[in-house]
């Protein structure tokens, strides 16, 4: 499972994406793998992609998503993040 998350950068200097993690209502968290498409540039706009390697985590939903960038204090947090039940559909 995985999601491209588009940003607005209204700072001056560019944001990399250096960490991200899922936090359930009960407090435990789940490391994302991630691929920054690329540092979103000062004033710019840009993409990345973070999500859970191998099978889902069974986490309390809603949850946080909380990245991080690479040099320096500034983060981005989504509360109440929820996500569709996984069910195959047969043929």
């Amino acid at each position: 499972m995985a999601v491209r998350l588009l940003f607005n950068n209204p700072g001056t200097e560019p944001w990399t994406l250096a960490g991200a993690a899922l936090v359930d209502s009960a407090g435990e968290q789940v490391g994302l793998a991630r691929w920054p498409l690329a540092s979103i540039p000062a004033n710019g706009a840009g993409a990345v992609v973070v999500g859970i390697e191998g099978a889902r985590a069974q986490l309390g939903c809603p949850c946080t998503l909380k990245l991080w960038e690479a040099q320096g204090p500034r983060t981005f947090t989504l509360e109440n993040v929820t996500f569709p039940e996984g069910k195959a559909k047969g043929p």
